[in-house]
């Protein structure tokens, strides 16, 4: 008795099996004929044959979704879970299912769903999956190529946190067939730093180096988010092993200023700031940054004169360069203002006689006043480059109102 119901048992099983195995051939002809309505409904578009083509594609999508149904089945059951033709089948249907919008409601992961069945297929049969290798490479990269444009897009609409996400997809894409894609690492790196995403950034541009891509503005950009990170230790190693490797790179050296000013350690790089400014005549930016410098009233170098030096250079090698005709303007009217407010200060009781007084802070006056005139054609050029500027005007109507030059406040009030 014991040994028929052991027969009956094993027979049962193997009416099981072979339902599971006819699961997983359904699947198969299910989406090779929603591929074949694929094809057809490609055909048709080129006639331009557009309802028509909706219409296989809608046949397509019924096939699809009964391959899908069998495949699920096939895979969530002992007999054939285990199988890589099934999970093969498995990442076919679902791939297709994430690369035709007209499926994508079906399952709107399929393509984690494919790259997840290529793992799967790995872990339970390497040689069938050396066998198909190639085609899953091709699958893989094609959902690589996918997400990258997805990245891209969102990265040029502004929307930096999905082109992070959507460029790593990109990367792990390619990564599980044994792919580098760094384009698409290199990317998301620069991504999750605009959403400040430091720690982040900084794990990919390691990974970036440990696959060999050793460029400067990867090292550039990872001193850079050790900053935003506040890392201050790793930013100054990571810019001083970049300097040793790309001595002569502009983008590393923007950055290492970019350090040292973040420390206010300015004495320490002024002098390769300025051999920056020699050595670059039509990039004014660096005489600029040496003028900020200058005129930094917190810094040890603090100096008007060396101040507006820089700037001078700066104009002379771009005459429209706004930014250095209104700093020259803000620090000289700064200056003016303060010795104003230290004439307005001084107590009378100080002096001898009220004479006195009067001469030392029309002194002070005349010495502001000035500084105001040195202002003006600063600040009138940038009004002239910027005139829509609010902030630009109000400071060059200060100043024509301390000059009393009262036709041109009352022009200015006009425009």
């Amino acid at each position: 008795m014991k040994k028929v119901l052991l027969v009956l048992a094993l027979a049962v099983l193997a009416q099981f099996a072979i339902a599971q195995n006819v699961q997983v051939q359904n699947a198969f002809n299910n989406q090779k004929s929603a591929q074949q309505y694929i094809e057809q409904a490609e055909a048709l578009r080129t006639q331009n044959k557009v309802d028509k083509a909706a219409k296989q594609m809608q046949n397509a999508k019924m096939m699809i979704q009964k391959a899908k149904d069998a495949i699920d089945a096939a895979s969530q059951h002992e007999a054939t879970m285990n199988q890589a033709k099934t999970w093969h089948y498995y990442a076919v249907i679902y791939y297709k299912i994430g690369a035709y919008p007209e499926f994508v409601d079906i399952d709107h992961d399929a393509f984690v769903k494919t790259l997840d069945a290529f793992v799967k297929i790995q872990n339970l049969d390497t040689d069938y999956y050396m066998r198909n290798r190639g085609e899953f490479q091709q699958y893989a990269s094609n959902i690589g190529a996918r997400y990258y444009d997805l990245g891209a897009n969102s990265y040029n609409e502004g929307n930096f946190e999905d082109a992070y996400i959507n460029f790593k997809k990109a990367y792990d894409a390619t990564a599980i067939i044994g792919g580098k894609d760094n384009s698409a690492l290199l990317n998301a790196a620069l991504s999750a730093m605009k959403v400040e995403k430091f720690d982040e950034s900084v794990a990919m541009f390691e990974m970036l180096i440990a696959n060999g891509l050793e460029e400067p503005t990867v090292y550039s950009n990872m001193a850079a988010a050790y900053r935003g990170a506040g890392n201050t230790d790793k930013m100054l190693e990571t810019i001083t092993i970049a300097r040793e490797k790309f001595p002569e790179d502009e983008a590393v050296m923007n950055e290492m200023i970019n350090s040292y000013l973040t420390l206010h350690r300015e004495a320490e790089i002024i002098d390769q700031i300025r051999a920056m400014a020699e050595a670059n005549t039509n990039q004014p930016i660096y005489y600029f940054i040496l003028g900020t410098i200058y005129g930094n009233r917190e810094s040890d170098l603090y100096s008007i004169d060396n101040a507006l030096e820089a700037y001078n250079k700066a104009i002379e090698e771009n005459d429209k360069y706004a930014d250095a005709y209104y700093n020259a303007g803000a620090l000289l009217i700064d200056k003016a203002s303060e010795i104003y407010q230290a004439a307005n200060d001084k107590d009378p009781s100080e002096y001898s006689n009220f004479n006195a007084y009067l001469k030392a802070t029309n002194e002070m006056m005349d010495e502001a006043k000035e500084y105001d005139q040195r202002a003006l054609p600063y600040v009138e050029k940038t009004y002239e480059l910027l005139p829509g500027d609010p902030a630009v005007k109000q400071a060059l109507k200060g100043i024509y109102a301390r000059l009393k030059m009262t036709e041109k406040a009352q022009e200015l009030d006009q425009e």
